[in-house]
């Protein structure tokens, strides 16, 4: 069990790219436990400030997530070490549309990196079944969903007639 564990691991370990304002960064995949400890985190900061989650307040969270979630995914794109300290100093340093910006290639980095039913349309899964045949170990398939390596498994093992 721990070695799938460990080639699960390994799939996050894929560094993206993105730069800002001349700035070098990478991004990496975020497991379950760094969404979970965004959502805990986010939840902590907004009871410290008094906000309780409301329609005028949505944003407030959103952002708040946003920037709990890429405290986790920046790292230095040479050693994979975090970026910030803390989600205050990644916003503190950041414009809202570099934030933007940033988010936006991490879901294309988690995209590539991490294929599910949600994010994998025929082209896509095409692609990803040609990569799959070509080299069967490629990292992309450590973080697949089930449907996504149900539907390879199939489509390997059955390929449509032409």
């Amino acid at each position: 069990m721990s070695q799938l564990l460990d080639r699960l691991k390994a799939g996050r370990s894929v560094i993206g790219r993105v730069t800002v304002n001349g700035v070098e960064m990478g991004l990496r995949v975020l497991s379950e436990q760094d969404y979970l400890e965004a959502q805990i985190a986010t939840e902590q900061a907004m009871q410290a400030v008094g906000l309780v989650l409301s329609v005028s307040t949505a944003e407030a969270w959103e952002s708040e997530k946003a920037s709990q979630l890429l405290l986790r995914a920046l790292v230095d794109p040479l050693r994979g070490v975090p970026l910030a300290e803390s989600a205050q100093a990644l916003r503190e340093a950041l414009s809202r549309d570099e934030h933007t910006f940033i988010i936006e290639a991490y879901l294309e980095h988690e995209k590539r990196f991490s294929p599910s039913e949600r994010t994998l349309d025929g082209e896509a899964f095409a692609e990803l079944l040609d990569e799959v045949k070509k080299t069967p170990q490629t990292p992309r398939l450590n973080d697949s969903s089930i449907g996504t390596l149900k539907r390879l498994i199939t489509a390997l093992a059955s390929p449509p007639t032409s």
